[in-house]
């Protein structure tokens, strides 16, 4: 869907949503004889149908915001294609614990949110136990969705930040691919650990027609080397972990920004005592210039 058209049908859902939220609030004028369920449940679901739409506003923000960028650093950047592919730091990769808890609880929330409708309908009105065993079916999906950002949570409170740093930039194929992993302050004590450095594919496919139409995001992995640690042992998240892997010399170069992206990453997996610690880092792999 090109941009214009996200903002658009974003705005849809937001117009609908906010129009049945006021219902629901008494603001817009509504004959209440023909409102066959409780005004809460208007403003529910209005919540809903705007939740929805900013979200598809978010992402046609994020597609323009990213269209942009690259047509500026394309300019500004013509004799490195890194730079112009993805707004890089050429230190280095870090990423957050707290932004998977962020939307760990928005999702959760969206989904209570979407399902008081029909949690209404099936328990509160008189309907058949399948309708109540579909939708307590869902309830469960939701609590599990809770109890899934609340570890993330956790693990905020935990790990914090992590980072990799690069030894170079960009790295350049078939030359090695020396990492170093920067432990976060809840690493300590390993039990187990694996850090498989990964070449992916994505592509959308699509199945179907009209509304049976189904698209889903197909993950390809190309090529990957791991780096295992088989024995309990104990870090200082001031001693960084230097990680070197060997690349093939048919090995494919990064290439964020196309329709049919191809991305190198970093998965550190490591069994630990209490939380466990699971993080992905992209990692700058492109060819020689």
């Amino acid at each position: 869907m090109p941009t214009w058209g996200g903002f658009v049908f974003g705005g849809l859902f937001v117009a609908v949503g906010t129009t049945i939220m006021l219902m629901g609030t008494h603001f817009l004028p509504v004959n209440r004889a023909s409102v066959h369920a409780p005004f809460w449940l208007l403003t529910t679901s209005g919540i809903s149908f705007a939740l929805g739409g900013f979200m598809v506003w978010g992402m046609a923000w994020k597609q323009f915001a990213g269209n942009r960028s690259r047509q500026d650093a394309a300019r500004r950047y013509p004799n490195e294609p890194a730079l112009a592919d993805y707004p890089w730091h050429p230190d280095g990769f870090a990423v957050s614990e707290w932004m998977g808890a962020v939307k760990g609880f928005g999702c959760a929330i969206g989904m209570t949110v979407f399902l008081s409708t029909f949690n209404w309908w099936a328990f509160g009105a008189e309907s058949p136990w399948m309708v109540k065993g579909i939708v307590g079916l869902f309830d469960l999906i939701t609590l599990w969705v809770w109890v899934q950002a609340v570890l993330q949570l956790l693990r905020g409170f935990k790990f914090g930040h992590s980072r990799i740093e690069f030894t170079s930039f960009p790295y350049r194929i078939p030359k090695p691919v020396v990492i170093r992993w920067q432990p976060s302050r809840g690493v300590g004590r390993i039990n187990q650990g694996t850090f498989v450095l990964r070449c992916v594919e994505e592509w959308m496919e699509s199945e179907g027609r009209g509304q049976n139409r189904k698209t889903t995001v197909v993950h390809e992995e190309i090529w990957s080397a791991q780096w295992i640690i088989k024995q309990p042992c104990t870090i200082s998240p001031n001693d960084p972990m230097e990680l070197r892997y060997e690349l093939p010399a048919d090995a494919l170069p990064t290439r964020l920004s196309a329709d049919k992206p191809l991305f190198w990453e970093l998965d550190v997996k490591l069994s630990l005592p209490g939380l466990s610690f699971n993080e992905t880092y992209l990692v700058p792999v492109y060819g020689l210039t």
